[in-house]
């Protein structure tokens, strides 16, 4: 795909939003707006639009075998090293009596097969630093699971069924799961209609209906935004509109920032400031050690018997963005380097 640097900005925009909700209790005013769920929703949406553009360029150009197999490496090459690095690095630091507070060190299987989300939903730990860890493990599961669907279905007219049938199947599985069930949402198919809003974006560019869509935002995003600001401001967790709808207000508002993203204009060009895009680069890193990296930090500092002042925790910040920055560097741009050969 043609690289387009305000998706860039996007991505930095989404790890901010994270970054901010851990950072600061979820009673601080700046968390009025649930900035993770938001941060995290977006990644999704994202996600579903890059992931189903690539998808249909490849179903005209390759065979399934090829496309599949394609795709698997080239996600595996981004997401697996240092998601692996990190597990592993959390084993070796314990052997030094180094640990964080996780259940990874009782329940180890469901971090190293990306089913960690399922023990979440049983577990309600959102103690463990590792948490955000569960929307990894439902990406994972929903690259495997789309890929097959984008490829396998050859009528255009089936595959854009399908997808708006998923707009609505995260629906059902949010009222039965959430709502009636008191689960908490992070199954990946409570969340699987995020994804397919990114994947219609994708479709109806692909097929040459950017305008209309386009047009059709014009409306739908002004909704879309008063839903979203009445499900968080005026609506408790446990209200069922908020349950079902706050997702896909937020998936469209999402989409919507996409779309403004693919043209240029004042937008296109905030989200294409430098930062912003050197943040959005290297957001897989910052999302998978932001909790890590600081509280490590600061138990090195302990062990080496120096005394840090740092009720705001710009020693952990600056920690956690430098190393994140090297870890792209040194460790991941070599290695996504080989996706060349998956073409």
């Amino acid at each position: 795909m043609k690289y387009i640097p305000a998706l860039d900005g996007i991505r930095a925009i989404a790890i901010l939003l994270v970054l901010i909700f851990h950072w600061f209790p979820t009673n601080h005013w700046i968390n009025t707006i649930p900035n993770g769920p938001v941060g995290v929703t977006l990644f999704f949406v994202l996600s579903g639009y890059l992931i189903t553009s690539i998808l249909l360029s490849q179903r005209e150009s390759q065979t399934f075998a090829k496309s599949f197999g394609n795709f698997v490496v080239r996600r595996a090459l981004r997401i697996f090293p240092i998601y692996y690095a990190v597990l592993t690095s959390l084993l070796v630091l314990k052997s030094y009596g180094i640990q964080i507070v996780s259940d990874f060190y009782e329940h180890p299987g469901y971090y190293w097969s990306y089913l960690y989300n399922h023990w979440l939903e049983q577990s309600h730990n959102w103690s463990d630093m590792l948490s955000p860890y569960w929307s990894l493990s439902v990406e994972e599961q929903f690259y495997i699971i789309w890929p097959i669907l984008i490829l396998g279905i050859s009528s255009r007219g089936r595959l854009l069924s399908v997808l708006w049938i998923t707009t609505l199947l995260g629906l059902v599985a949010r009222f039965i799961l959430i709502h009636q069930y008191e689960g908490i949402g992070v199954y990946m198919i409570t969340c699987v209609d995020t994804f397919a809003w990114g994947g219609l974006l994708a479709y109806y560019i692909r097929v040459g209906k950017e305008e209309q869509v386009r047009s059709f935002a014009k409306w739908l995003i002004p909704l879309a935004l008063i839903g979203f600001l009445i499900t968080i401001l005026l609506m408790s967790d446990l209200n069922l509109g908020k349950q079902l709808f706050f997702r896909t207000f937020t998936s469209i508002l999402s989409a919507g920032l996409i779309l403004a993203a693919l043209k240029s204009g004042f937008l296109a060009q905030v989200l294409s400031f430098r930062p912003l895009r050197e943040i959005g680069k290297v957001s897989y890193g910052l999302y998978l050690y932001h909790m890590l990296i600081p509280d490590l930090f600061y138990q090195l500092m302990n062990r080496l018997h120096i005394s840090i002042h740092d009720p705001f925790h710009i020693y952990g910040i600056i920690a956690l963005f430098s190393f994140s920055f090297i870890s792209y560097q040194l460790f991941e741009k070599p290695i996504q380097s080989l996706k060349r050969y998956f073409v």
